[in-house]
């Protein structure tokens, strides 16, 4: 699974799992076993060298692993550091792609790419909320 099908893939499970309202390491924990449990292959705290690492790394199980993802939480939105941090990840060879996952109901703005890398954005919970309101109107 390419880049681009593995990142709509991710937005879609994030974007349909009800979550609580969590910290950011909370929020990492719950994300793993949401995609673990849809399947991927998840490895937390990818160290990336130079004592950083990225909070999620996560691809198709093998022997179809063709891209992986970084995805990374923000609960306070894009700030200069957190685009410093982004930047990293992205010029790291295991990343082929990025999502960022926010907690509250708005949308993280973000650019299409960064470094080349495509840079997408979910909402955890942003789908299984519409479809709770649907059912209930």
């Amino acid at each position: 699974m390419h880049a681009e099908l593995l990142s709509q893939r991710v937005v879609e499970i994030i974007e349909s799992a009800a979550l609580p309202h969590l910290d950011a390491g909370a929020l990492v924990a719950a994300l793993a076993v949401v995609l673990a449990g849809a399947g991927l292959v998840i490895v937390r705290d990818y160290a990336l060298g130079g004592g950083d690492s990225l909070p999620l790394l996560v691809a198709e199980p093998f022997p179809r692993v063709e891209a992986s993802l970084g995805v990374v939480p923000t609960l306070s939105g894009v700030d200069d550091a957190f685009a410093t941090r982004l930047l990293h990840y992205a010029q790291h060879p295991a990343v082929d792609g990025l999502v960022v996952v926010n907690a509250l109901p708005d949308p993280v703005p973000r650019p299409r790419s960064i470094a080349g890398v495509p840079l997408h954005a979910a909402v955890v919970g942003a789908r299984a909320s519409s479809s709770a309101s649907e059912c209930t109107s």
